[in-house]
This record gives C-alpha cells, sequence and structure tokens, in this order.
C-alpha cells in the first residue's frame, strides 16, 4: 500500500532556528528512528545525506528563495506482513524514490521495523535542487506514483492492493496521531459528518444535524465547508476524503430514503386435494388412509372437501 501526505509545519521564514526548520527536523528525526540495524543499512538519501538532509533542504529554498508553506511532502510505503525482507522493502523504497524523484529532488528513504509490516518513509523537499519548482501533488502524480510502486512491488513477487481506493491524502500530524490512537479534530469532523448523515433522510436535514452539534455550515460555495465549535477556520468537507464530499454526502443520505430490504418469502402454497369416486368409495377410507388425511387436513396441508360424484 501506498500513501502520500503532506507535512503540516508550516513556515515562511526559513531561518534555521525557526519553528518550520524544527518541525521538518523533527519528522526528519521520526522517519530515521527504530529503522537502523548492525548494518546501518535501512536509512537512504537521495541527491542528500540523511544527517544534514533538513540543512541541505532549507539551504535550496534560500537558494531560489522559495518562501511558501509547505517544507516537505511525507510519504509511505507498507508491505504486507512477512512478505517481503527489510533489505528487500528498503531497495523497493530507494529505486520507488529514485525513479519518481531522483532527478530534481532531494529524499530521504527510511525502512521501519517496529510493525509487523515493513513499510518506508519517504520525505520529499518541496523545492527541487535543479530548477527551484515547486512539486505538487495531485491526481497525477499520485497515480504515477502507486503504478511504479505496484511495478516494483510485482517485480519481487510481492502482493499489491487491486482496484485501490483513493481518500483524501492525511496531513503528517493526522496521521501520526492515528498511529499512536490519538483522536484528531480532523478525525472527530469526520465521525460528527457521519453521525448527522445516519440521522438525515433529505440534505437539509443533514445541515440542521450538524448545526445542532454546534457546527457553522457554509453552503451555496463551490465547496461545501464547515467550522467546528471552537475552530476559527472552516473546512471543506472534500479535503476529509472522498466519502465526504458534497455528492458522495447526499448519495449516502438518498440510500437512507431506499434501504436495501430483503425480499419477502413467498407465501406457501396449500394443495388441495380432490377424490373422485361416490359415497360408497368415499366412505370405504378407513384405517390408516383415513388416519393419514385426517392429520393432513388438521395441518392445512390439505382439503377434505372431496368433490363427490354421484
Amino acid at each position: 500500500m501506498i500513501d502520500y501526505a503532506t507535512n503540516p509545519q508550516k513556515t515562511e521564514n526559513l531561518d534555521f532556528s525557526s519553528p518550520g526548520f524544527q518541525g521538518l527536523q523533527n519528522v526528519l528525526a521520526y522517519t530515521k528512528q527504530n529503522s537502523k540495524t548492525e548494518k546501518q543499512f535501512y536509512v537512504t538519501g537521495i541527491n542528500c545525506d540523511p544527517a544534514t538532509a533538513c540543512q541541505q533542504m532549507n539551504r535550496t529554498k534560500l537558494q531560489f528563495q522559495k518562501t511558501g508553506s509547505i517544507l516537505a511532502f511525507h510519504g509511505y510505503q507498507a508491505f504486507a506482513p512477512g512478505e517481503a525482507t527489510p533489505e528487500t522493502a528498503h531497495a523497493i523504497g530507494v529505486k520507488l524514490a529514485q525513479e519518481l524523484w531522483g532527478d530534481r529532488f532531494e529524499v530521504v528513504v527510511s525502512t521501519h521495523l517496529d510493525k509487523q509490516h515493513l513499510h518506508n518513509h519517504f520525505v520529499l523537499n518541496s523545492v527541487s535542487f535543479i530548477d527551484g519548482k515547486r512539486y505538487y501533488d495531485n491526481n497525477t502524480t499520485y497515480a504515477f506514483m502507486r503504478k511504479t510502486s505496484d511495478r516494483l512491488c510485482r517485480e519481487h513477487s510481492l502482493s499489491v492492493i487491486e482496484n485501490p481506493k483513493r481518500g483524501k491524502a492525511k496531513h503528517y500530524a493526522e496521521w501520526k496521531a492515528e498511529q499512536e490512537n490519538n483522536p484528531t479534530w480532523r478525525g472527530l469532523i469526520r465521525e460528527d459528518v457521519d453521525k448527522a448523515v445516519a440521522a438525515s433522510m433529505t440534505f437539509t436535514q443533514f445541515i440542521a444535524a450538524l448545526r445542532n452539534q454546534g457546527y457553522e455550515v457554509k453552503t451555496g460555495v463551490k465547496y461545501m465547508a464547515v467550522r467546528p465549535p471552537g475552530k476559527e477556520r472552516f473546512v471543506r468537507l472534500k479535503t476529509l476524503g472522498d466519502d465526504y464530499a458534497e455528492e458522495a454526502i447526499k448519495q449516502h443520505i438518498l440510500q437512507n430514503q431506499n434501504p436495501k430490504r430483503p425480499s419477502p418469502l413467498p407465501e406457501p402454497k396449500r394443495k388441495r386435494c380432490t377424490l373422485k369416486g361416490s359415497v360408497k368409495t368415499a366412505r370405504k377410507i378407513t384405517g390408516l388412509q383415513a388416519l393419514y388425511f385426517h392429520y393432513l387436513y388438521k395441518m392445512g396441508i390439505r382439503s377434505l372437501s372431496s368433490k363427490l360424484s354421484h
């Protein structure tokens, strides 16, 4: 599995003592922890030295005077438990980074061994050291990233996820909090939206349900947005994932109006027994045969309203 996330530590001040610089240091430190072994093998720098990657990435920004808010991008690649060795997982991660970004960007690749599934982390400078252009994460670059990752895994006989669904990429802080089982405010918004959807039969009811939970709701705009209680900024619902875009929410509400119900079982058909013959013949039904028809009648399976001919 491969996912992509944006580092939330943002700053326009590229002074090496700035909080943004420290934030990038923390991200790099996190991705390099739990990855070293006796071989000192599982952290690799592409176009940079892992030990000084933070300084190098910021020098690139200073050189091209790029003072945008995103310092770096954080990528994540996971392997099925028990399939890959640490050496193979790291080799695939390095090859992936080289193919995708190696000609223009500084990247640190580290392989973590502390979970049941091995996984790689990538920290990619947001500015190219070649021409100073920014890296833009979009559907096209994401699709190419996944396609390349899948190809490399198949070349090593490793499994891949077929027909994956992509949600909105998570910020690094949110991803890390989820890994540590800590709640995030974006996660809480998702839960509140889910509750509002489940309780609504119309889109108007959905908006009212959110407002009853204390949300300020902005509608009639290109992208529907909400402001949680106690927060200063609005959040576009589509940034919470594909399932939280306005059209997707409307489809979920529509399903509430037309729930799938199991088809009713058909009524059992009762068979009617018709006895042909004379009264004299009918009177000769005695013993076990008579008992048999008696119980059929009691159970309502057959009727003894016989058609008797004279």
